[in-house]
């Protein structure tokens, strides 16, 4: 069963010049990223784009649509280096939260306990199997590209 595609403006900034963000993943932005990129660029909108992404030029396009300059993914990473391929002539930025991974746990009070320690700048994400990972918000970079390295086995 396939998630349909969706998109809605989960932020906007009440300043009147605003830069246009495109947030590609399942998880709504943070406070603490949200207030991040508006400290960097002034007045923002974010349309966050979830569900079933079939690929890089279908958010490109939602990009157009939207008028976004600014592409946060949360995507496989062969998408995120086709992104960062498409930057180079497509008028965006590609940009990438760095999050930290805290702890890997079953317990569900451990895992409140940590969101609670620093509201808003944590998340849980719950896998297979049961086991929960707590990611921190550290920062936003820019990127420029995506390069695999390999050796001879």
């Amino acid at each position: 069963m396939s998630v349909p595609v969706e998109l809605e403006v989960v932020h906007e900034s009440e300043k009147p010049e605003k830069t246009t963000i495109l947030w590609v993943s399942r998880h709504s932005p943070l406070p603490a990223q949200i207030a991040e990129l508006e400290k960097k660029l002034g007045g923002i909108v974010i349309y966050q784009l979830s569900g079933v992404i079939p690929n890089a030029e279908f958010v490109v396009e939602v990009a157009k649509k939207v008028g976004a300059k600014i592409i946060v993914p949360v995507l496989p990473l062969s998408m995120v280096a086709r992104l960062a391929e498409l930057s180079k002539s497509g008028g965006f930025t590609v940009v990438m939260a760095k999050m930290e991974a805290l702890a890997t746990t079953e317990d569900g009070n451990e895992v409140w306990r940590l969101l609670a320690e620093k509201p808003g700048w944590r998340v849980p994400v719950t896998y297979a199997g049961g086991a929960t990972k707590v990611y921190e918000f550290k920062s936003f970079e820019k990127l420029v590209r995506v390069e695999l390295v390999t050796e001879p086995l």
